[in-house]
């Protein structure tokens, strides 16, 4: 090796910066491999990545020849042996009766570093104990930069397979149920003209409460797709916004807070919303609700019934509800309100022995 420990550091730490900048798995495999073979002259490397009950080689050094790496079982040869164990491995010599069962027969040491569950990086050579602990140390600090990309694209590729699920889910709702019920409501207007009657008024109550439920399953399957557009927000004018919305009936609500915060108007008042909504639905006609400053944040109380303590991490699950009246989307909505923010929420009990909403780690903006 050329490089001094320093800049064999400082070079796989640039490469590390590189990593991060890759989208797809060969490409992080093929900047790994390249690496290894210029930084630390492993010359003859090779990634093998999980595929089912396979590993299947997805990087391969260019000195390394063409048929030297070739697809093995989870459990089979040094690469398995390594996968299995999650511990590198140092061969000083391979012998053909080893576990190593090498693609070449004239590789005679080599050393293999797991990629926690994606996969293998092995590196060999022709000539008996070419590695030393020194070269694993090194490896495994390359490979820990490749894990932390691949980590990376597994979870965007992940998110990208999750948003297409709602987006088709959201077209689902929107046409597949919508449509339907937009008929059936049409009908029902038309029969109520000749005559109306406590049956009829009961299915257009129903046909109210499903129309609520899809609004509710579309905004539950867009928060997860569409990206937050950020602005300074004065929340107390907005709860104002919310609270006029609100089926307020008797219920009173004090605003005591003079902040600014960053936030999607848009979704944070659909989280004002269904939270003054829930109050007033589950907290009575007359309920007083309080809305206030927290040091990285704001609260909302009431003093209802209250949640017990045992229910106040399902309420947040979505098609959760206690009653009849709600859709059970209401409060999973918050939920997804806060997390897309990077907010946190919890419930404890308020200062009238009511519900407590505590929405916090938010960017406040001095005025």
């Amino acid at each position: 090796m050329t490089n001094s420990p320093g800049e064999t550091i400082e070079a796989l730490h640039d490469v590390a910066t590189r990593l991060q900048s890759q989208d797809t798995t060969e490409s992080v495999c093929d900047l790994t491999v390249s690496a290894a073979s210029d930084i630390l002259d492993f010359n003859l490397c090779t990634i093998l990545i999980r595929d089912g009950e396979w590993l299947v080689p997805r990087g391969t050094s260019k000195d390394a020849p063409a048929d030297g790496s070739r697809q093995m079982r989870l459990d089979q040869g040094l690469a398995g042996k390594t996968y299995q164990t999650g511990e590198s491995q140092l061969v000083n010599t391979i012998e053909p009766d080893d576990n190593t069962d090498p693609a070449k027969p004239d590789y005679r040491s080599g050393i293999s570093v797991p990629i926690d569950d994606h996969g293998v990086f092995q590196a060999v050579s022709t000539t008996e104990s070419a590695f030393t602990v020194d070269d694993i140390e090194l490896a495994e600090l390359l490979v820990s930069h490749s894990k932390t990309a691949l980590d990376r694209i597994e979870r965007e590729q992940e998110l990208k397979q999750q948003i297409e699920r709602l987006d088709r889910f959201a077209s689902v709702v929107s046409h597949d149920l919508r449509n339907p019920l937009n008929i059936a409501q049409g009908y029902l207007e038309t029969v109520r003209e000749k005559e109306d009657s406590e049956p009829l008024r009961k299915v257009a109550a129903a046909h109210e409460r499903m129309d609520h439920l899809i609004d509710d399953m579309l905004t539950f399957a867009r928060i997860g797709t569409e990206a937050l557009n950020l602005e300074t927000v004065e929340l107390a004018q907005l709860t104002e916004e919310s609270w006029s919305s609100v089926d307020q009936q008797n219920a009173t609500l004090s605003i005591d807070t003079e902040q600014y915060i960053s936030a999607d108007r848009t979704r944070l008042r659909q989280l004002l919303e269904n939270i003054l909504s829930n109050a007033v639905m589950y907290g009575g006609s007359d309920v007083f609700v309080r809305v206030g400053e927290l040091e990285d944040g704001f609260y909302i109380e009431d003093d209802g019934p209250g949640i017990p303590a045992t229910d106040r991490t399902a309420v947040f699950e979505a098609g959760y509800s206690p009653g009849t009246e709600g859709t059970g989307f209401g409060l999973s909505i918050v939920k997804q309100v806060t997390e897309a923010h990077g907010w946190d929420i919890r419930i404890t009990e308020g200062s009238d022995n009511g519900t407590r909403f505590e929405i916090t780690k938010i960017d406040i903006i001095s005025q």
